[in-house]
C-alpha cells in the first residue's frame, strides 16, 4: 500500500477506489467532521433521505428518456 497520497488534516477524508487503491480527490476544507460540507451531506444523510434523492434521480432519468424518444 505504499504510494497512497493521505489527506492532510484539515482536507476532506472522501476516498474513492477499492481494494487499496484509494485516492483522496477531495480537495475542500473539513467541516466539523471528517468530510467537507458536500461529502457530508452525503455520508450522513438518513434513509429517508438517500431514498428521496434516488427517486429523484429515477424521475429525472426518465424525464431524460421521454425527450429523447
Amino acid at each position: 500500500m505504499s504510494g497512497i497520497n493521505l489527506p492532510s488534516t484539515t482536507q476532506c477524508k472522501w476516498a474513492e477506489g477499492e481494494s487499496g487503491n484509494y485516492t483522496f480527490p477531495c480537495k475542500n476544507p473539513r467541516g466539523d467532521g471528517s468530510y467537507c460540507e458536500y461529502h457530508a451531506a452525503i455520508v450522513y444523510e438518513t434513509p429517508e433521505q438517500r431514498k428521496a434523492r434516488a427517486e429523484q434521480a429515477r424521475a429525472a432519468n426518465n424525464a431524460a428518456k421521454r425527450i429523447a424518444a
